[in-house]
């Protein structure tokens, strides 16, 4: 079973070199190929360099590509173009796998045809720093299809038609492809050993864009599935605003007793501020 591994990378060089690493050292039988999508970086030679150092190694083979600057799902979809595995498997830039991650996401596939998509657990990759661990149990623990550790069956991934181009910034087009797997009644597994470390929020000004910039993803969501949809294009604003409620807690707001809340509260305000910024902001 050959299995290609796509990465999308944006100006991190030292994050996608030990990506790399991670990967050279995969405890994985078969064959696999690594390709990493420059998507438009402005450092494009820091990025090269990066790379050329890993353009090969005993199991398999590294190739770069570069794409004018579209966005993760553009350089996604592109990256799939030059691959040749029968299992695409997503990674983005800032992602460690463990070891044992390519067995583990690749063996549901071959335990049983049915499979369609598999995910791994995604842990933040700073075990010291209080609020990424916060993060990674509350906000961040219901993710199901993120593309820092997930992986399509080819020919699941092509009847799909890919990730959605139109969402240009790294928010929703992997909630988009895997809500469409799971509308056309697709198998997604989920499998806890294929752990990927991926970096968290680490502070609250980065949280907050973090949040942002879910919610301008959620938008393109919406606006895709208004009429498609509607309810999914309704009530979009209206999941994302399911946390508000925590702000009724007096702890909420002194942030004291109960930090979880409180985070689950800003998830929810400032996702629907970029929501509502970036609905406007198209009229």
């Amino acid at each position: 079973m050959e299995v290609s591994i796509i990465i999308p990378v944006y100006k991190r060089t030292d994050w996608i070199e030990k990506c790399i690493e991670k990967l050279r050292g995969q405890d994985f039988e078969d064959t696999f190929e690594i390709i990493v999508i420059d998507d438009g970086s402005p450092n494009e030679m820091e990025v090269r360099k990066s790379i050329s150092g890993h353009q090969r190694d005993g199991k398999g083979v590294i190739k770069y590509f570069r794409n004018r600057h579209r966005g993760p799902a553009a350089a996604r979809n592109y990256g799939v173009r030059f691959s040749s595995g029968e299992i695409l498997c997503f990674l983005d830039d800032d992602s460690l796998p463990v070891k044992e991650w390519l067995r583990e996401i690749t063996l549901p596939f071959k335990d049983s045809e049915s499979t369609s998509l598999v995910s791994g657990m995604t842990l933040s990759l700073d075990r010291n720093a209080a609020l990424p661990i916060m993060l990674e149990k509350t906000v961040h623990s219901g993710k199901c299809w993120a593309t820092c550790n997930i992986a399509y069956r080819r020919k699941i991934f092509e009847s799909l038609g890919g990730f959605d181009e139109s969402f240009t910034e790294p928010s929703w087009e992997d909630n988009e492809l895997g809500l469409r797997a799971k509308w056309a009644g697709y198998v997604h597994l989920f499998n806890e050993k294929a752990i990927v470390y991926h970096l968290h929020e680490n502070s609250l000004e980065e949280y907050k864009r973090k949040c942002l910039l879910n919610g301008r993803g959620a938008a393109v969501f919406a606006h895709k599935y208004l009429f498609k949809k509607p309810l999914w294009g309704i009530c979009t604003p209206l999941i994302m605003s399911r946390r508000l409620m925590y702000g009724i807690f007096p702890s909420v707001w002194m942030k004291r007793s109960n930090s979880s809340a409180y985070l689950k509260f800003l998830w929810s305000f400032y996702s629907l501020q970029g929501f509502f910024m970036s609905i406007f902001r198209k009229k």
